[in-house]
């Protein structure tokens, strides 16, 4: 008669299934809500786990560029003079600068200049202005300028018998160049054209040549000169 070992094949079975039973099957979920990582038990034979995954950030926009400085007031300084085969006098100025706009400027300045007049006569004069500059290319560094404006001008002029103390009232036009040779700093040269007339109180005329004489004198003034922009 065949005899077949029961037992050890009974308990063969017995482990086998407990393997199976306890074999479970891993499911791993990445859901963009979750913010840590959550384990369900189900029953045997299955555990689903559940693992968070980051979101991902979109990258920072970069920063934005620094403002310009929209620089509108300027102190002003020139070194100039006026040439002629009888004039010869110079000096210097300074002007207040103010540019509401890109293309206007305002100054408001004066200065000294002393030499000899067309009649040979040493003389000094504080000029004051108000002058307005209409600036063609503003959005250059090499920009080209009109001026226009009134003036006053306070004269003292050493004649041969005494000193006379002048007043005038005129106007200059004229056109100029500024390089801008950085936002807070600009070369500048000019050409001005002066017309006044003498308005003091005393009665002799301030020219005279012979039987001719005159209270209204003219020239040209040539300056060069720089701006300093804040």
């Amino acid at each position: 008669m065949l005899r077949i070992p029961v037992f050890p094949l009974i308990g063969f079975a017995i482990v086998l299934s407990s393997a199976t039973f306890a074999r479970a099957e891993v499911v791993v979920v990445s859901p963009q809500q979750t913010s840590s990582p959550v384990v369900i038990k189900t029953r045997p034979p299955t555990v689903v786990v559940v693992k968070h995954t980051p979101i991902q950030q979109p990258p920072a926009p970069p920063p934005p560029p620094p403002a310009k400085r929209d620089r509108k007031l300027g102190l002003h300084f020139d070194f100039g003079g006026t040439f002629g085969p009888r004039v010869l006098m110079g000096g210097f100025g300074g002007a207040l600068r103010f540019r509401p706009t890109e293309h206007v400027g305002i100054d408001l300045g004066s200065g000294y200049y002393a030499g000899n007049d067309y009649q040979g006569f040493y003389r000094t004069e504080i000029p004051v202005t108000a002058n307005v500059l209409f600036f063609v290319n503003p959005q250059h560094k090499f920009q080209f300028y009109l001026l226009l404006g009134p003036g006053l001008s306070f004269s003292r002029v050493e004649t041969i018998n005494e000193v006379r103390p002048m007043t005038h009232v005129g106007g200059q036009a004229g056109a100029g160049i500024e390089l801008r040779l950085a936002p807070a700093f600009a070369l500048n040269a000019d050409v001005r054209g002066v017309i006044r007339y003498r308005i003091d109180n005393d009665p002799r005329p301030e020219f005279f040549d012979g039987t001719r004489s005159t209270n209204t004198s003219g020239g040209a003034i040539l300056t060069f000169g720089g701006t300093i922009y804040f």
